[in-house]
């Protein structure tokens, strides 16, 4: 059995911003990832921000270390005959490609997928495109701000009263890289079945499609189309104990009311306990409070009379709860929350993110070596795999790997 999952794998990368997380994703399963780079590197390499004080180094874009690691580094220029055939030749003896080209862009230079497999009738070629290869848009331009528009994501994000927002992070180029990793995977299993390859068509937009959730269902069985909802949630009023609440030094998001852990009640004896309970304890309040949950809210705003007999009642439960939550720190609140089952979670920050106990205690970071020669401390995998693990290892350096793989070749 192979140390790692994907070891004696080779794949030929032929990315930049859009699938280089697909090969970074193989890369650290063991797969040997071959990216192949333009002289001086892509658009990633030049991506800011960079380490401090090695702006506009290629070697130095954190950008480009998030999305390659444990890859070799190639440079050809694709644009010149030695170029191509050098890229020919790796392409063909690989398992896989990948490659986030315009559509018809490596056909064009002898290296598309009907070109190649005549060769290697095993070869999994993925290609990841805005749009797909066919349909009326795909030739047309594609960034990731491009793909969340017309992924429907950006329509959801942000609060109703704010134009459409991108959310944050290459959404898109992760959503399609996270899939055409998925589909490789499946590809090359059918391969080693077969002994058949198969073109990968993986489109940004229908990738990042799927994260819209029932938004798609919505219109097709009720013809409505879902919109911001902010911080307020699928109920058009503020409510107690929902959303973000302010502490002392950061912030904590409450869910109490939603169907899991313990209810307001719960919340209430906590502040009880510090005598910051504040008008609670009285009426009208008290008996909201005992029966105030989403199952109760739903039903209730289907009576609009008893609704309103409600509703101008929340604000003071909201302040009352919202108050008690600032004088503790959003350690604190989450801690002792958690403790007491209460859906309380941090609005971490990086630092918090860097400092978290759980995923210390859990050795999710790991040390690897800079492409600058130090040591750094980098983000683990996003899964555990007992007996075959992913393993990072440090990005490669601008064309590190070229005289030792080219040499192979000659």
């Amino acid at each position: 059995m192979p140390d790692r999952a994907l070891e004696g794998i080779r794949v030929i990368e032929f990315t930049d911003e859009t699938g280089a997380y697909c090969g970074r994703l193989l890369a650290d399963l063991g797969a040997e990832v071959i990216k192949v780079e333009p002289p001086g590197g892509g658009r990633l390499r030049h991506a800011r921000p960079f380490v401090k004080g090695h702006e506009g180094d290629p070697n130095a874009s954190l950008a480009f270390w998030a999305h390659n690691t444990s890859k070799k580094s190639v440079v050809l220029d694709l644009e010149t005959p030695e170029g191509r055939e050098f890229a020919r030749r790796l392409a063909e003896a690989a398992d896989a490609v990948i490659e986030d080209n315009p559509v018809g862009y490596l056909a064009e230079r002898g290296l598309g997928y009907e070109q190649l497999r005549a060769a290697n009738p095993r070869l999994v070629y993925t290609s990841i495109t805005g749009f797909g290869q066919d349909g009326p848009h795909a030739g047309w331009a594609y960034s990731d701000i491009v793909g969340q528009a017309m992924g429907g994501i950006m329509t959801l994000a942000g609060e109703p009263a704010d134009p459409p927002n991108s959310i944050y992070g290459r959404q898109a180029d992760v959503s399609a890289s996270i899939q055409a990793a998925q589909g490789t995977l499946i590809a090359l299993l059918h391969a080693e079945a077969t002994g058949e390859g198969q073109l990968v068509d993986v489109s940004a937009q229908e990738a990042l499609s799927m994260a819209q959730e029932t938004a798609m269902q919505t219109w097709d069985f009720q013809r409505r189309n879902r919109v911001r909802t902010g911080e307020l949630g699928m109920l058009p009023i503020p409510l107690p104990a929902t959303g973000v609440a302010k502490c002392k030094d950061g912030y904590v998001s409450l869910y109490i009311l939603a169907p899991a852990g313990k209810e307001l009640p719960d919340l209430v004896d906590w502040m009880r306990e510090k005598g910051l309970q504040g008008p609670l304890d009285d009426e009208p309040y008290r008996s909201i409070v005992g029966k105030l949950n989403m199952a109760w809210l739903t039903q209730l705003m289907s009576d609009p009379a008893a609704a309103g007999e409600v509703i101008p009642h929340l604000p003071v439960i909201s302040k009352t709860i919202l108050d008690f939550f600032a004088t503790m720190t959003a350690r604190e609140a989450y801690e002792e929350g958690q403790h007491r089952q209460l859906l309380i979670g941090i609005v971490s920050t990086p630092k918090d993110i860097a400092e978290n106990a759980q995923l210390r205690a859990r050795d999710w970071f790991v040390r690897i070596e800079s492409p600058l020669g130090d040591s750094i401390e980098f983000p683990g995998p996003p899964y555990r795999l007992s007996e075959t693990p992913a393993v990072i290892a440090r990005p490669p350096r601008l064309g590190e790997h070229t005289d030792e793989i080219l040499a192979a070749l000659r």
